[in-house]
């Protein structure tokens, strides 16, 4: 993400016009979210047919190979944003089959009452590398330049390769391949819009990532264009939000048996509204680093009380496909809020569209703790229906 953000820029400057470093940040987001966008229910669907363990061997492999070639042409300094953002394309069509593989193993592995837990965990892993990798990027990208640590995320796919071979097999649930895969991505679309907890959950969801968590992104753009500075800034700022989202993971982690798991999910939808509006607002980069960090924390228990909900409201048989169309969220809505919100950044400044968005995200969180009173009620103890539909999929083939 760091590499990447400030190749945009680069490639701004290259063409004559940072202030298209937004408009470029969001292209590039729009590349790696159109297959997410187009086929991640798709892929939701082959999960559950397909032992997980293969798909994500298969993607793994596929995107090393990808980002290293992106890495070459960088070093080579033949990269262009057209190139990039095909190379992000096909990065994100992998993708859009190892995130729902990925996700949906937690219930093959943990009890169902340690899932929130699990994810916490597994938050704090990847937010732990958060930490770490901006701040070693702001370090190394002046001796080997953004080729060398794009370079160096290639690499990074083998320790995780390997990892992956010494796992076991996880085949698909019997009888999931009864139905065809265009059947059954119906039946994913089905529960979820039937259910009146997951209902507002998505909606809130696709808020945010449209609205509010693409500022991640647009960093770049905030550092160089609003505050004036440069990459170490950036660095900075990037740190202490991972920071903040490792903190709020081991918070999660913690958390297990949390009694109103809705009433915190809505509430972090409502704090990261806030604290992204004032982020918007601050002027130097003290200020934004104290903010950053209180709004990693923010957006990380968003995110972990999403998936915990997710996945302990949705049957093993569905998961697939249920945790493709929540991956969509940050793969596929997320980058396109990227370009809506990059788009219009280059023409109004990136500042006043950062505060806009957090203005409509509050307005739809605030929306769903109003009227989604089954989300806002949702305790540990709450029964919950495997889908509030007149007939779910295994039922409606009989």
């Amino acid at each position: 993400m760091f590499g990447l953000g400030w190749l945009a820029v680069q490639l701004a400057v290259a063409d004559g016009a940072l202030d298209l470093a937004p408009l470029y940040i969001g292209l590039i987001g729009l590349s790696r979210a159109a297959p997410a966008l187009t086929l991640s229910l798709v892929a939701g669907a082959v999960v559950d047919r397909t032992d997980r363990r293969t798909v994500l061997l298969l993607t793994q492999s596929i995107s090393a190979l990808l980002t290293a070639a992106l890495a070459a042409l960088t070093i080579a300094g033949a990269a262009s944003i057209w190139l990039v953002m095909l190379l992000s394309c096909l990065i994100g069509l992998s993708s859009a089959f190892d995130a729902p593989a990925r996700q949906s193993m937690l219930q093959r592995l943990v009890p169902p009452t340690e899932i929130m837990n699990a994810i916490g965990l597994q938050s704090a892993v990847v937010h732990g590398t958060g930490v770490i990798g901006p701040a070693l990027g702001g370090l190394l990208i002046a001796p080997i330049g953004v080729g060398g640590l794009l370079l160096a995320n290639a690499l990074g796919y083998l320790p995780v390769m390997g990892a992956i071979l010494l796992m076991a097999p996880m085949p698909a649930v019997p009888g999931a391949r009864d139905r065809g895969v265009l059947r059954s991505v119906v039946d994913g679309l089905q529960y979820v819009a039937g259910d009146t907890i997951l209902r507002p959950v998505f909606l809130v969801g696709v808020a945010l990532s449209l609205f509010a968590r693409p500022y991640l992104n647009l960093l770049p753009a905030f550092v160089a264009n609003h505050l004036r500075l440069g990459a170490s800034e950036l660095s900075l700022l990037l740190s202490v939000t991972g920071l903040g989202a490792m903190l709020g993971a081991l918070v999660v982690a913690s958390l297990g048996a949390v009694e109103r798991r809705g009433l915190l999910y809505l509430g972090a939808a409502i704090a990261t509204s806030v604290l992204l509006g004032a982020l918007a607002s601050r002027t130097n980069v003290a200020e934004a680093a104290v903010v950053s960090f209180a709004l990693g924390f923010a957006v990380m228990v968003f995110l972990a009380m999403s998936s915990t909900i997710v996945q302990t409201t949705t049957p093993e048989r569905l998961l697939g496909r249920v945790m493709a169309l929540h991956v969509t969220l940050w793969m596929g809505v997320m980058p396109l809020g990227q370009l809506l919100l990059g788009a219009i950044a280059a023409v109004v400044g990136v500042d006043q569209v950062l505060f806009g968005g957090a203005v409509l995200a509050l307005t739809v969180a605030l929306g769903a703790l109003w009227r989604a009173q089954r989300l806002r009620e949702l305790r540990v103890s709450t029964p919950v229906a495997v889908g509030e539909l007149a007939a779910t999929p295994a039922s409606a083939a009989e």
